[in-house]
């Protein structure tokens, strides 16, 4: 038993300074500075709406504040402005400016327990739905632009629901806005001609569905039958509703996970070295011997009882 209780110590000593130095590089490097292994970053392509200057919005806080600033300089030049129509049209603007297309993963130096734990599950699990950590990257795919855009505008009070497309071509994920008694369609990173769109007045998706000419011209830019492909397999999410829940709370549990494991390790080396230690004193006073001195009559220290 001490002997085990021994090796089980060292080895959660060991997993505790692991855990630890893993943890210490998250917090003092950078974010996004380790990617899932296997994973080449995406390039810019040179053809989509890219703008590298607001890589300087890496929150959620600084791009609805650059937005903010963007709707004030619109009202004062044009005080009749809409704040209901005009704010999502800025959203828009930025976030198809921010990103280039792309998936961004946890990695390593952003959550090694997410990217462990899907590496052995599900790979899609570790591409991140958090707004906040999507925006340190310059790129993201359909779903990680809608979410920012989502978020933005649920905190402005905006509603939202999610627009999925499942076509025997393949997928795809947009989103519906609600503002002056209807839903309007955005659609962030495959980027339709939104002078098309507003000349419409923003349509909803379904308005876009039964007119494929409209779709057609809409995103001409991409193959006709992918495109007919996708607006005719498309489901709603429920108004307001996370896009992916349960990735959302895979993430936020390990990252969690990822910033407190070590501690864990700490706690059992602890309560094993107690062990340890308690079973090491047993042992020692079990097979201990006390020895008394005995006195021998006629010795210096024994007592004469005679007179």
């Amino acid at each position: 038993m001490r002997r085990f209780l021994q090796i089980l110590q060292s080895g959660l000593f060991i997993c505790f300074n692991f855990f630890l130095l893993l943890t210490i590089f998250e917090v003092t490097g950078k974010g996004s500075s380790m990617s899932s292994p296997g994973y080449g970053a995406p390039v810019y392509d040179n053809k989509e709406e890219y703008d590298p200057s607001l890589q300087r919005l890496n929150s959620i806080s600084k791009l609805a504040d650059y937005c903010d600033s963007l709707y004030e300089e619109t009202v004062y030049a044009n005080p009749t402005t809409r704040f209901e129509s005009t704010y999502p049209e800025i959203v828009s603007d930025v976030v198809r400016n921010r990103f280039f297309h792309g998936y961004s993963y946890y990695g390593g130096g952003n959550n090694y327990v997410g990217d462990l734990f899907a590496s052995f599950t599900k790979k899609g699990l570790s591409a991140i739905v958090i707004a906040d950590d999507i925006l340190k990257f310059p790129f993201a795919a359909c779903s990680q632009q809608s979410i920012v855009m989502m978020d933005v505008l649920e905190q402005k009070g905006f509603k939202t629901r999610k627009v999925g497309f499942a076509g025997p071509k393949g997928g795809h994920f947009c989103f519906e806005t609600y503002f002056e008694g209807k839903w309007h369609f955005y659609d962030p990173d495959m980027e339709p001609d939104n002078r098309l769109l507003l000349a419409y007045q923003r349509p909803s998706v379904a308005f876009i569905a039964s007119r494929p000419a409209f779709m057609l011209q809409a995103y001409r830019q991409y193959p006709a039958e992918k495109m007919t492909s996708l607006f005719s397999h498309y489901f709603y999410g429920k108004v307001n509703a996370p896009a992916a829940p349960k990735a959302y709370w895979f993430q936020v549990i390990t990252k969690f996970l990822s910033y407190t494991l070590w501690s864990f390790f700490l706690v059992l080396f602890i309560l094993v070295r107690r062990r340890y230690l308690r079973t090491s004193t047993v042992k020692h006073v079990r097979h201990s011997r006390i020895h008394f001195p005995q006195l021998q009559p006629g010795s210096p220290g024994a007592v004469n009882l005679e007179y």
